[in-house]
């Protein structure tokens, strides 16, 4: 766990970990004084060495999972050599303890640097999507980074974004003159969630990765570290760091991911930073999992990608340890995962739904003077020693959401953000409703917050919608519908952030 942020132990590595100690020590013995070469222990050692060596081959002819190449030699060889360095500087005769504790920290060592897992040959293919809007500038490095990769088993799924810039002319004239396996789609209206989801419909691989446009990889093994990673790991996608880029040739700030646990404590953390995503959205995803939990929880509904709304837990994750990225800085951006910041709303938006999402399951007292000890501690960069207090329940809204939307908001009262406020100080347990879904009524999702304001603003929005709005206000908790209508109004109440704090029952 402590080399691999991961809560799994890979089990076709600990075959090379028990090789590489078991030949460190019958290298070893033979240098005691005392050594005599029919010593029983030594021949101990180098028989079980000798089965390990046979069971390990077995196993990877098997499994097929391990390749054994010259980096892991090297890496026993040096380890060998060190090891007779130490001998003739302190002339040690005895083996202890400390010895082994030794021993197999550079064991683990070694096999995380020089180690090789080879990928199941049926499942290999890297997917990477890139949504590019009025990318005309960006989009030839972008895609020269994956051209450059080491890693050769990759396709290009390349989404024009409702582009009005040269986009599509450059990139039509750069596979001209530099073939790639890239199939280019394009949308009319902007839409960056929108985009990426489109593009999962022309997905051939097994691995799935989101590009932007404005990014590139951060060198020629990205692709080759992330698909080891993750094939290597028993997890559900890989996060990767990231680097600014001043300059071409001029690399910036870096951009490690904190370490990720899936705990509670995790979610109480991003509720105590008012729902902003702690981690990142830059991963390498399984595709099961990216068509399944990434799809309905980020390009749906816009929260977190590693974050579950279904079961209150993050996925499966691990810290790829290594920098995927490099962004560019522009004038007045603070922090490189500026997807969803193109307006202030939309943020906003996706981090009370997912702050509502917790808060519903977990109670967490004295919010605003832990939130307020939180930010300290986050702001020192230790926001992993800050202690949390919470126990199972719910927090309630009253206590949080005004607040947020206050600090975060300046226009307090925009009709999306005031519905919400209004249901947070109004709510009451037994009000109840009966409402009824228009047939053909248009259904809003996380990712369609900007198109519903402006609706909203034209005034061209279903006037179901406005009578919802004042029911929610009004703080009611409980909706009677019609069966056929239930799944709408539950997505429909998901919107508006609030589905964990309503219940929906039969007529």
């Amino acid at each position: 766990m402590i080399v691999t942020f991961s809560e799994q132990l890979r089990p076709f590595l600990l075959c090379v970990y028990l090789i590489v100690l078991l030949v460190s020590l019958v290298w070893y013995t033979p240098e005691f004084t005392d050594f005599v070469f029919k010593n029983l222990s030594w021949n101990i050692e180098a028989i079980s060495l000798l089965l390990e060596i046979l069971g390990a081959i077995v196993y990877i002819k098997i499994k097929s999972h391990l390749n054994v190449n010259s980096h892991l030699i090297l890496g026993t060889l040096l380890f060998l050599i060190i090891n007779e360095g130490s001998l003739i500087i302190t002339e040690s005769n005895v083996i202890n303890t400390s010895y082994l504790v030794l021993v197999l920290i550079i064991d683990l060592c070694i096999v995380n640097v020089f180690g090789n897992i080879e990928l199941d040959r049926n499942k290999r293919k890297i997917s990477v999507i890139i949504p590019a809007h009025n990318s005309a500038k960006t989009i030839v490095e972008a895609l020269e980074s994956i051209r450059n990769q080491t890693y050769r088993d990759w396709e290009i799924i390349l989404i024009n974004d409702g582009s009005s810039d040269e986009t599509e002319t450059i990139v039509k004239r750069y596979l001209e003159n530099t073939p790639l396996p890239l199939k280019y789609h394009k949308q009319k209206q902007h839409n960056y969630l929108h985009a990426i989801k489109y593009g999962t419909k022309f997905v051939e691989g097994s691995i799935i990765f989101v590009l932007d446009a404005d990014k590139v990889l951060f060198n020629r093994n990205v692709f080759y570290r992330a698909a080891s990673t993750l094939y290597g790991e028993k997890c559900d996608g890989v996060f990767v760091g990231i680097r600014a880029m001043y300059q071409r040739l001029k690399d910036g700030k870096l951009h490690l991911i904190r370490p990720y646990y899936r705990n509670q404590i995790s979610l109480v953390k991003t509720a105590l930073g008012m729902g902003v995503n702690i981690y990142t959205n830059y991963a390498f995803w399984r595709r099961e999992v990216f068509e399944t939990s990434v799809r309905e929880n980020y390009l749906v509904n816009g929260m977190p990608s590693w974050y579950d709304a279904q079961t209150n837990l993050g996925l499966r994750m691990v810290n790829g340890n290594f920098v995927g990225l490099k962004y560019r800085v522009v004038k007045k951006k603070k922090t490189a995962d500026k997807q969803l910041n193109q307006d202030p709303l939309i943020s906003l938006a996706a981090e009370l739904r997912t702050l509502h999402h917790i808060t519903s399951k977990i109670k967490i007292p004295f919010y605003r003077l832990q939130a307020a000890i939180y930010y300290v501690f986050n702001k020192c960069h230790i926001a992993s020693l800050c202690p949390v207090i919470f126990e199972q329940g719910k927090t309630p809204l009253k206590e949080i959401t005004p607040l947020i939307i206050e600090n975060r908001f300046k226009n307090s009262k925009q009709p999306y953000l005031q519905t919400i406020v209004d249901f947070s100080t109004n709510y009451n347990s037994e009000k109840k409703i009966e409402v009824t879904i228009p047939k053909d009524l248009k259904v809003y999702h996380g990712a369609d917050i900007e198109e519903f304001t402006q609706k909203f603003k034209q005034n061209k929005l279903a006037p179901f919608y406005g009578n919802l709005m004042k029911i929610i206000s009004r703080g009611t908790s409980l909706y009677v519908a019609n069966k056929q209508d239930q799944e709408k109004l539950a997505e429909i109440l998901e919107f508006f952030t609030i589905r964990d704090y309503v219940k929906i029952v039969d007529k």
